[in-house]
């Protein structure tokens, strides 16, 4: 059996485009049968809801509210609630990156608006991971939909995103399914009203950021869907 996580998930406290809260969100996936989730709320450089006037601090006391808050209503569920960043770095591209902590953001306000190469430096400094999100996204707020991301900087990218169309998450799976980075999925909720969700599968619990990354970097990982990825196995079979 595999646990089941989610990488990529919006909520309302701190993404303008999030319209259920972490409460709703984190009892959804529970009811799905999920164990965890990242949270991965849009940061300054994104769609976020939380002012960028306020003092850095104030800032990510803001972006991560959500997380806390939702610690008591995973904690009742026996579900993991882990803590990421979706960040934008230039013509409507994002990243994710996992493996930190609020208080890895409250000690480097130089991230404010920083680009894609100091956030590279930073996270990897801590031992985190750099994953591209929805590569090949083309929406309006997208420059160059085509634009090849810069793996020097990065661990992987999300294959599958299920807020794509289908042509282009199987871009992604073209360019990069034998590649040797990280491979990921995640359904981009934004609300707790959904069917199914695509995340990743573990053969253990992950309960910290630290045994997330550790599992990422190991891929021992399938990407999890009940119609499409099941049967896109990686180090052990669901």
């Amino acid at each position: 059996m595999a646990y089941q996580y989610e990488l990529h998930m919006h909520s309302r406290e701190a993404s303008l485009c999030g319209k259920g809260s972490i409460h709703d969100m984190i009892r959804r996936y529970a009811d799905l049968g999920y164990t965890g989730a990242v949270i991965t709320d849009h940061f300054f450089r994104g769609n976020t809801c939380i002012d960028r006037n306020l003092p850095w601090d104030a800032f990510v006391d803001e972006y991560s509210r959500g997380y806390y808050e939702g610690q008591e209503t995973a904690q009742k569920l026996g579900f993991h609630l882990l803590f990421g960043v979706e960040e934008g770095y230039g013509g409507g591209k994002e990243f994710l990156a996992y493996g930190i902590e609020p208080e890895f953001l409250l000690e480097r306000p130089f991230l404010r608006g920083a680009d894609i190469s100091v956030w590279s430096r930073e996270v990897h400094s801590v031992g985190g991971l750099l994953i591209y999100a929805q590569p090949f996204r083309d929406r309006w707020y997208v420059t160059d939909p085509a634009a090849m991301p810069d793996m020097s900087l990065a661990d992987g990218v999300e294959l599958y995103n299920f807020g794509n169309p289908p042509e282009q998450n199987e871009k992604a799976v073209a360019v990069f399914d034998k590649v040797n980075v990280i491979h990921t999925a995640g359904t981009d909720s934004h609300n707790a009203i959904f069917e199914y969700a695509w995340g990743v599968g573990f053969p253990q619990r992950v309960h910290t950021s630290e045994e997330l990354v550790a599992a990422l970097k190991r891929k021992e990982l399938a990407l999890v869907d009940p119609v499409l990825l099941l049967h896109y196995f990686r180090n052990f079979q669901l």
